[in-house]
């Protein structure tokens, strides 16, 4: 016969200890995971946009062409700005259907800058930023320098970070070094660069 007294389980409040201590853990883990990966979502980020500066800098011929020169337009990510041209902007990119102009001239431009680099350099797939929209280029160079009289600025790429909004402290922006701006002007300052 067996006695019940040797065979006791868990008492309800020893349960729930357990249960407890695995959840803080849990959340623990689930907390830096998190971090973790949105550290390598921001590592993507840039090096996205290092790699459409390079295709933007052979596109200009090793600075002989602005931006503006080699694309025709002084804003290409204007197509992303909703409504109209205003800024901020107020409706998250993330809400754009993939076949919305933001990412139709996107993929427009990556293959023009592709079509400019004399086959030295192409990108074949156009990358989408690690939040899944297109990246926004912006010629500003071209747009400021205009007959060379006067002051000049830097193209810059961005990704509108996690949140889908532009131009916010949650961006990866990055400008474009030029060497036809000796003391170039800045529209966006580097976020979230480095």
């Amino acid at each position: 016969m067996m006695d019940n007294r040797s065979t006791r389980g868990f008492t309800l409040i020893e349960l729930l200890v357990v249960i407890s201590i695995i959840g803080l853990f849990s959340s623990v883990a689930l907390a830096s995971f998190s971090e973790a990966r949105l550290t390598a979502q921001y590592t993507k980020a840039r090096l996205d946009i290092k790699t459409l500066a390079n295709l933007v800098d052979m596109a200009k011929g090793n600075g002989n062409r602005t931006l503006y020169q080699v694309t025709g337009s002084y804003c290409s990510e204007c197509a992303c700005r909703s409504p109209g041209f205003a800024l901020p902007i107020t409706v998250s990119l993330h809400t754009l259907p993939n076949t919305h102009p933001c990412f139709t001239s996107y993929y427009s431009l990556v293959s023009l800058l592709n079509n400019n680099t004399g086959g030295l350099y192409a990108m074949r797939t156009p990358p989408l930023d690690p939040w899944g929209v297109p990246y926004l280029i912006n010629e500003n160079e071209g747009e400021i320098l205009g007959d060379g009289s006067g002051p000049c600025a830097y193209d810059n790429i961005t990704s509108a970070g996690p949140n889908g909004l532009y131009y916010d402290t949650d961006d990866v922006t990055y400008n474009i070094p030029s060497l036809r701006c000796p003391n170039p002007i800045t529209h966006h300052v580097n976020t979230n660069w480095y």
